[in-house]
């Protein structure tokens, strides 16, 4: 790894995968919070690398000290799946491989991840020490081989059956780092004045333009790189043509799009992000049968194919969307219901499909409702001392929640909070945008409501947080986590003896409902503290942040994210 002021994540990313190596080598490029200290927490050797403008020869520095046979690189910002680090292991029983790749998953939403906002990718992540494997780029840094600057490699590599989770491309974490500005800089000085740039030096400042909404520039560089393929005689990358026409849907240009996309699918006919965009540019043309054809055939390609970077959704729910749009626009609202249900089988968090359906059916009701159309609702009582067993000082929680702008409606917010209501002997509401709704929530529970600055560091939050606690035990909780059966009757268990609880105690987290028994989208978060074990929080994974020296646990006890796709107050 290579660091520079990791602390709200490296003990996260530690965390998840100490059990599975042998040994672990951090470069640090000038941190200056605690950021060492974790690391030295969990047995990792320090490197000491001063900064020149280049992530590979950072990189390439911490491969000179690694001594095992095989040598896996990840970021601060990153993370294993829970219980997948003893199956890199796996690599030490192959023969005839030098190479091994991961299921990397990126969440790309707004906030907190989840799990139907992410792109999925295999990627090369482990290879064997000493067959001279190093990197270059002075970003977006990649594998090369022995006696070339080639990013390609014909050996085949060995598919683990380990999913790794990044978080980097989180629209908050990417403001609270400045990448953006840091990453173009570097990029644009590594192709400026450069008789033959790097192509995916160029497609990289596509991709940062594309990130910040500015389409016009993410289309013009990527064409560009496209270009720059070509003139070496090679066959532009795959992730070239998708950020391509992604830019041309993003743009509304639709009639630009079409027919050259067909080109590019001919390039790679099973990428199914591109039979999306396809399927969205037809739609958009008025061409709503074929239109149709396609969004079909992408139900039939599914989204396993990650040789290629696949867009969650693209292969499931997004086409039933997209169908059930264009059913919209032929004036057939039953076959438009239809599909939109079926996108929400496959993402029950679906908004937009969930929000169609009910402007649909609100439309069917309109006909046969009466003439006075109201209707009644009765609203869940949040009285704190109505629902809380009988607490002493020496066991009392304080619940820490975040609550974003898109986190409603009322009621279902109402609904969750009740459920936690035995376990809070005092709230405190996180505000990162939240609206009326959200403070309305926040008075009927008595809660303290602390602002959430965008551009505010993480680990600036948690200095501001230890003032307004009146418990000696912290729950961190994000809205809809919930659980069930015994893990709620163990939790409570440990409400009412505090002996039992752990100085630091990590819970299994599942992001979405319905992914419980797959265990895909299954990871560990420090929800649960004693006050004086915690060194910070990290709002964006939703976690606490140990002191090095604390004694941490893990907990079988798991949490279900389960957001609501429709709420009916009645």
């Amino acid at each position: 790894m290579i660091v520079r002021d990791e602390e709200p994540w490296i003990a996260r990313c530690l965390a998840s995968v100490h059990e599975g190596v042998n040994e672990i080598i951090v470069a640090d490029t000038g941190s200056r919070d605690r950021t060492l200290d974790i690391a030295r927490s969990f047995g990792a050797t320090i490197l000491q690398f001063p900064w020149k403008e280049s992530f590979a020869e950072a990189r390439n520095y911490s491969l000179a000290h690694a001594t095992g046979k095989w040598i896996l690189w990840m970021d601060a910002d990153e993370e294993l799946a829970a219980g997948d680090a003893l199956k890199l292991q796996i690599v030490s029983t192959l023969q005839d491989y030098k190479l091994a790749a991961l299921e990397t998953i990126h969440f790309n939403g707004l906030y907190r991840p989840q799990a139907d906002e992410a792109y999925r990718l295999s990627q090369c992540r482990l290879f064997r020490n000493g067959e001279g494997v190093h990197f270059t780029g002075v970003i977006h840094e990649q594998l090369s081989w022995p006696g070339t600057n080639n990013r390609e490699d014909t050996s085949t590599p060995f598919q683990l059956p380990v999913r790794l989770l990044h978080y980097g491309y989180l629209q908050s974490v990417t403001s609270l780092k400045s990448k953006h500005d840091r990453n173009l800089k570097l990029l644009q000085e590594a192709v400026t004045n450069h008789p033959n740039p790097d192509p995916w030096s160029l497609y990289h400042i596509a991709s940062e333009y594309q990130r910040v909404g500015k389409y016009a520039l993410a289309f013009q560089q990527v064409n560009l790189a496209i270009a720059a393929s070509l003139g070496q005689t090679r066959l532009p990358p795959s992730l070239f043509y998708k950020l391509k026409y992604g830019c041309l849907v993003a743009m509304g240009s639709f009639k630009e799009g079409w027919p050259g996309i067909d080109k590019a699918i001919s390039l790679y006919p099973d990428y199914v992000d591109l039979h999306l965009y396809k399927g969205c540019i037809l739609m958009h043309t008025g061409q709503i049968e074929a239109a149709i054809s396609a969004f079909e055939h992408c139900l039939t390609l599914g989204e396993n194919a990650l040789q290629y970077m696949v867009l969650k959704g693209a292969g499931t729910f997004y086409p039933c969307y997209y169908i059930g749009n264009c059913y919209v626009l032929c004036g057939m609202s039953g076959e438009a219901s239809i599909w939109y249900r079926r996108a929400l089988e496959y993402s029950p968090s679906f908004t937009e499909a969930s929000e169609k359906l009910s402007h649909l059916e609100e439309e069917m009701r309109a006909v046969e409702d009466d003439s006075s159309g109201n209707h009644s609702f009765c609203s869940l009582y949040l009285q704190q001392t109505s629902l809380r067993c009988n607490t002493t000082r020496e066991n009392s929680w304080s619940v820490i929640t975040l609550l974003c702008k898109e986190d409603g409606p009322l009621s279902a917010l109402r609904k969750w909070a009740a459920n936690w209501q035995l376990f809070a002997d005092q709230w405190i509401v996180i505000g990162a945008g939240i609206e009326e709704e959200a403070n309305k929530l926040a008075g009927e529970l008595g809660a303290t409501v602390l602002p959430l600055p965008s551009e505010e560091e993480p680990s600036k939050l948690w200095e501001r947080l230890e003032g307004l606690l009146t418990s000696p035990y912290v729950l961190w909780l994000n809205p809809y986590d919930e659980v069930d059966g015994e893990d709620r009757e163990a939790l409570a268990a440990m409400k009412s003896s505090q002996a039992s609880l752990h100085s630091m105690l990590s819970l299994n987290l599942c992001l979405q409902e319905g992914e419980v028994e797959q265990a895909y989208w299954k990871v560990r978060r420090n929800r649960l503290a004693a006050r004086e074990t915690i060194l910070g929080c990290n709002p964006i994974s939703g976690e606490f942040i140990a002191l090095p020296e604390a004694f941490m646990e893990s907990s079988e006890i798991t949490l279900v994210r389960r957001k609501p796709s429709t709420i009916e107050e009645n």
